[in-house]
Parts: C-alpha cells; sequence; structure tokens
C-alpha cells in the first residue's frame, strides 16, 4: 500500500509566493507609473490655457523693442509669468523667428518655464532699408527665373 500525500511541499509555497511577490511588484510600480501620468497630465491641462494666453498676449505686441524686452503677465490660474523673447531676422520680407521664454511662478507649485519657437509676419518690425533690399534681391531672383525658362 501506498501513502498518499496531502497538501503542497515547502518548495511548492516558496516558488508561489516568489510568483506573487513579482507579479504583486510589477502592478504595483505600473500603478505608480498611471498614476505620475494622470498628475502630469492634470498640471498639463491647467498650464495649456495660460500658456495659449501668454503667447496670444506677447504676439500682439506691434513694437519690436518693447517685444524684445520682454515683461511679466498675470494669468487665470498660474499667477504672475514673466516671459521674454529673442527675434531672429529670416531672409524672407517681414518673417521673424522668435524665441519665446516664458517663467510662470504658480501660487500653490514650483516654477517652471516653457520654450516655444514661433515665426511671425510682422511688417512693423521690418527695417524699411533692409525691408528694400530683401523685395529687390526676390525681384532679382524671380527675373533670373523668367529668364531661364522655369
Amino acid at each position: 500500500m501506498s501513502i498518499r500525500k496531502q497538501g503542497f511541499s515547502l518548495i511548492e509555497i516558496i516558488v508561489a509566493i516568489a510568483i506573487a511577490g513579482m507579479a504583486f511588484a510589477v502592478l504595483t510600480q505600473t500603478f505608480i507609473y498611471t498614476l505620475e501620468a494622470l498628475h502630469g497630465m492634470k498640471n498639463q491641462n491647467h498650464q495649456q490655457p495660460d500658456t495659449r494666453f501668454v503667447r496670444s498676449q506677447v504676439i500682439m505686441e506691434p513694437v519690436l523693442d518693447t517685444f524684445e524686452r520682454g515683461g511679466d503677465l498675470e494669468t487665470l490660474n498660474m499667477g504672475t509669468v514673466r516671459w521674454e523673447a529673442i527675434v531672429e531676422d529670416t531672409h524672407t520680407v517681414d518673417l521673424f523667428k522668435v524665441q519665446l521664454r516664458m517663467e510662470f511662478n504658480p501660487p500653490d507649485r514650483a516654477r517652471f518655464v516653457e520654450e516655444e519657437t514661433l515665426w511671425l509676419l510682422r511688417p512693423t518690425w521690418s527695417d524699411p532699408m533692409d525691408r528694400s533690399s530683401l523685395l529687390e534681391d526676390a525681384r532679382r531672383e524671380l527675373d533670373n527665373e523668367r529668364s531661364f525658362g522655369w
């Protein structure tokens, strides 16, 4: 007669606990990453309207010197923002490349910075002499293309 064992051996129990522990660790880490992603999305959703507001206020400035000096604005949700801009000429008449930097100082969170590149068409920012020279260059280039029959 053979004797039948009932229950699990110690090794089987240890292996089951190890597998369960690894699964628990993976699920916990996934949960933490999900919470961090949701928190980031929540912060980003609060930032977007204020970022759009600042951008819309800033690009309405008609005077180049005032625009390049930057300034401070009060936003709806994120407190005060300090903005500054670096403006570069392009080879296209009245088109400027603008590096806009916005430093937000929200009352309930840490300070953060957003930077973006804008391409702005601003005839009032162009120097009349530079504008004339760029237009003349474009006119010459068109005449050359026409003479080659393009």
